[in-house]
Order: C-alpha cells, then structure tokens, then sequence
C-alpha cells in the first residue's frame, strides 16, 4: 500500500494528558438505515460503525494501512495469498471470542449470494476462499493479486460483527449491532438520536476515554451550528465554508478542515435513453460553470476537478482536460444530439443542503443551452440505496476516496465494478485497471491509471464538479480529532477537557 505523502490532519497537536469521561453529543445529519455493517451502504452509517465495530486493519491520516483486530499481515505467493495474523484475547460484546472462524464468518456472510450485501461483488471478485489456518490466524486466497483489499478490510468490508449475535438476531442485526468496539450500542431512535456507551472489557488498554457518544439527529448544517454556538452539541462534521463563516474564528468552537476532499460530480446511466448520447452528455458538460458552483457552494476555497482525483493523490493526472464552460457550444452540441429544439431532464435531488445548492445551480446554468431540468426531491435516506437499485438516471453524486487506487477506479468504472451504478463499459477501461491490479512498480500503475481516467472522462459517466473542502466544528474542550483521508469522522478516540 502506497504511503500518501503529506496528507495528515492539520488538526493542532495536543499534548495534554487524555482525561476520562463524559458524554460527547454530535449533531447528527443522518441517512441511517442498518447498523449491521454488512449490508451498510449509506455514507452516515459509518460514523456509529466504527465506535461499534473494530476492522480487520485500519487506515492511519495518510491512507497507509495500519494493524486492528489483525496485528499484522503477511502477502505471499506473489499477492494471491493473504495471511492474517489475529490479535488474542478480543471479546465480542456478548462476551463471544473474536478468532479466525469470525473472520471466516464475516467474509463468507458478505459473499453469500443467497444474503446479498451489497459488499459481495466487489469482495467476490478478489476472494476465492478464506480458510481457518489456526484459531487465531486466517487465510485469505485470491483469485488475483489485489492492491485494494487491505484498504477494504480496514474500511466497510473489514467490519467485525459477532457470529454469534448474527445467528441469534438474523436481519434485526440492523438494530441489534454486536462487535468488539471501544463501545456499546445502547439505543437507536430513528429521526432523534443514536447512543453508544463505552466498553469496559476494551482490548486496547486505556481507550476509550469518553462514557458516552450520542448521535443527536439534525435536519440541516444550521442546525448543527446553531446547537454548537449554544452547546447543546460538541462535535459536527461535513460543514462547507459557507457553513462556518459564522463560526469561524468564533471563542470556544474550533475548525478542523479535511486534508482531502470529496469528489463531487453530476451522474447518469451512459446505456438509458438520454444519456446514452454522447453529444448530449457534452452539451451538459459545456453548459456548467463550475468555477461559479465552487465560489457560491465553497466559498470559492475548493479545487476544481476535471477527473475523478485530487492533486493530492499519486495517481492523479494533471494533463486531464477540462470541459471549458461554454454555452454556444453547448448549444451546439445539443443540436448535434437530435434536441435543437431542445429538452427536459429530471434531476434527483437529495435533501442534502449542498447537493441541493449544486442542483439548483445546475438547473440555472443548463437552461441557456435549450435543456430544462426539473428538480426531483428525494429523500436522504433513500437516495443513494435507489442509486444503487438504478431507480435514479440523473443525480448530483459524491464519494471519498480510497487507499489505492483500485478501490474506487475499479468500483466506479470497471464495468464489472460493485458500484458502477451508471453501466459505463469501456473494454480499454477494463484492461487498463486490470493491468494496473496486476502491477508493482507504483509508476506504472500511475501511467496506467491516468490513461485510464483520460478515457473514461472523454467517455462521461460522469461531469466532474469540484473536491469539497469540509470542516469539523467542536467546542473547544473536545480533543484529539485527526482526519482520515476518506472523510469518514472517527470518533473513537476523542476526549474531553474538564473545566
């Protein structure tokens, strides 16, 4: 796994002694639906999850990958052949032995076909079998080398439930989550709140320090600064800089911005009627003002993108090139498309404030090139599952990032990929993610991907927009936040200042 240079929180260094106790509230914008991590698929989930739930590895800021419920790890038979070496005496919450039939457990029950988690194609296309070689050692075989897979067990895919608590509570695992997290899922109102309690029997000596993390659900970022500036919450994230103009700089509540940030990006289905056309898709490209989304939703403070990775990522191509904002070609183009007179799209829309803002700006800025869009309203919580079901063609979209790049590369574009939810299917897109699966030589791989990602933006499964910058807002007495590079808040090791 690549080191990522350079990526580390620039949350301040905190010396103090970590004091134990009290109850941290975070102000909760939630799509929440199982907190049984093998059917997870919304973004939100994840926070509860991993105060829950221990992964297999786990990611350091950088995106290197680090030792968790596998202390360390051994790749042989040239990265066919993956062996775990698993830490002891790690107890379930109902007081079951964390051990290799676990982990066997846990990877065949997301590869079962007959359960179908939403983690099984991709799993599945790594995985041929997982083979208890000892009570504490598992061994993964593959049907091929993988540079992916251990970011994906230190991610979703390496979430550890109980076996036990699965047998026992079957699909109302969702609402019953059992793992060896730092804490103990107590009570789960849906709309209201999400409360955890700190694990007594934790295997990693001295953690967690906080008693209680309370999930306090919240219906926009507003809310969330209002309840900060009151202190009624500790602890938000996902904020925008439009978010925190009002925070910033503000005593008693400090700003954490993220090291990188989310790709945003507008989404179709390339094998439906309209957007099987490709001239269309560029006509929509050229319609937007991408520079003006970014100075109205960000600030103006983030990074357009012309592809799916940040500067910031070694396999990032700066040579990509932009779909320059250009009205009378997109006309044209329009009119090439068979619509000279014209069309009309619908455009899901979330019920997320800043994929509302984008659509609303999207809406505006395509009208002057003839395509009329209406909003759809969505639900939060049913958004991305509908996505997924393909119930959704025309859709704001974002994602974090993953360790290597075969994680999202081979999930969004590979026409095989788990998450390739707009049925792009390049044969030369194949190959060159195949062939960079297969690669060491980090330059090479990056030749490959980058050639990859020059194609697949000539292609347009998707209109790039921007990489968000986020920030956490806490109060001041809350310590020790670190981002990771995918975005997803780890809570677990926070602690609280007292007065």
């Amino acid at each position: 796994m690549a080191v990522i240079a350079a990526l580390a929180s620039p949350a301040a260094a905190q010396g103090d002694k970590p004091q134990y106790g009290g109850t941290l509230t975070v102000a909760f914008s939630s799509d929440t639906k199982t907190l049984d991590p093998t059917f997870s698929i919304n973004f939100s989930e994840r926070q509860p999850l991993y105060l829950i739930y221990n992964t297999l590895l786990a990611l350091k800021p950088d995106f290197s990958v680090a030792p968790e419920l596998a202390e360390r790890w051994e790749i042989l038979d040239n990265g066919q052949r993956v062996v775990l070496h698993l830490r002891k005496g790690v107890k379930f919450h109902d007081g079951t032995d964390f051990n290799a039939a676990a982990v066997k457990f846990n990877l065949d029950r997301r590869m079962d076909e007959k359960l179908n988690s939403p983690q099984r194609g991709q799993l599945k296309d790594i995985i041929d079998s997982v083979e208890v070689t000892d009570p504490y050692t598992a061994t993964l075989k593959l049907k091929g080398a993988s540079p992916s897979l251990l970011g994906m067990l230190a991610q979703r895919e390496g979430f550890m439930v109980s076996p036990a608590a699965a047998e026992k509570y079957g699909k109302d695992l969702a609402t019953n989550p059992v793992g060896t997290g730092p804490f103990i899922f107590k009570e789960w109102v849906p709309g209201n709140r999400l409360v955890v309690e700190k694990n007594p029997a934790y295997w990693e000596k001295g953690k967690p320090y906080l008693d209680r993390i309370v999930f306090s659900e919240i219906t926009t970022t507003a809310v969330a600064i209002q309840r900060l500036l009151t202190g009624e919450a500790d602890y938000a994230s996902a904020l925008s800089p439009i978010d925190v103009r009002q925070i910033e700089n503000r005593k008693g509540i400090r700003l954490d911005p993220s090291a990188v940030g989310r790709w945003y990006a507008l989404q179709w289905q390339v094998d439906k009627p309209p957007f099987n056309n490709l001239k269309l898709r560029q006509a929509i490209a050229h319609s937007i003002d991408r520079k003006r989304i970014v100075d109205i939703v960000m600030s103006g403070r983030a990074a357009i993108s012309n592809g799916p990775t940040p500067a910031a990522l070694w396999w990032a191509d700066p040579a990509l090139k932009p779909y320059d904002y250009d009205p009378a070609k997109a006309k044209a183009l329009l009119a090439e498309a068979g619509h000279p007179n014209g069309i009309e799209l619908s455009l899901a829309t979330p019920q997320i404030a800043l994929l509302q803002q984008v659509n609303q700006l999207v809406q505006e800025q395509l009208k002057p090139a003839g395509i009329a869009v209406k909003l759809d309203p969505v639900a939060q919580s049913d958004w991305y599952p509908r996505v997924v079901q393909l119930a959704i063609n025309f859709t704001p979209m974002r994602w974090s990032h993953r360790p290597d790049p075969d994680g999202l590369m081979t999930l969004l574009f590979h026409s095989k990929g788990a998450g390739n939810s707009t049925r792009y299917s390049n044969p030369e897109v194949d190959s060159l993610i195949d062939r960079a699966r297969a690669v060491t030589d980090q330059g090479e791989r990056q030749k490959l991907y980058r050639k990859a990602q020059e194609i697949i933006m000539q292609d347009l499964p998707y209109v790039p927009l921007f990489f968000s910058l986020e920030f956490a807002a806490m109060r001041d007495d809350v310590k020790n936040h670190v981002w990771v590079a995918d975005e997803i808040p780890r809570l677990r090791d926070l602690w609280k200042a007292k007065p």
